[in-house]
């Protein structure tokens, strides 16, 4: 017969053992949901029009994203938004003007980045862009 200490180690034991199986598959979901790598750059970037970038800093980028991870974006084809001394706003190609000459693609911490979206084919930045 089983004493009532015995069956109290192994009922201890058991739910140490059913926690630790628990905990770790809480963790890993977890680490799977939270992380945005899951995702494909498909899923997200239409490679077939412009996506606008807004900055903590807020400049607007706009181009094309060729790559979205957690720790940066790369945007080519990139023209922003220059506002000169009498406050009229033009969209102007990154590298034209430039003292440094910069090239046409940069990479954005993703930490200055509030959001990005692709643009309409219709809308009058890309209208503006294609036009140019």
């Amino acid at each position: 017969m089983v004493s009532g200490k015995n069956i109290s180690i192994v009922t201890a034991a058991s739910l140490v053992i059913l926690a630790i199986v628990i905990g770790s598959v809480g963790v890993l979901f977890l680490i799977d949901f939270l992380k945005y790598d899951r995702y494909q750059k498909h899923d997200f970037i239409d490679s077939s029009t412009y996506q606008a970038v807004f900055l903590t800093n807020d400049q607007i980028y706009f181009g094309h994203l060729k790559n979205i991870s957690s720790d940066y974006l790369i945007l080519h084809d990139v023209y922003y938004v220059r506002v000169d001394e009498s406050s009229v706003a033009q969209i102007v190609k990154l590298g034209i003007g430039e003292p440094h000459g910069p090239q046409d693609k940069m990479i954005i911490n993703q930490d200055q980045v509030l959001f990005w979206e692709n643009l309409k084919f219709d809308s009058t930045v890309v209208q503006t862009i294609q036009n140019m």
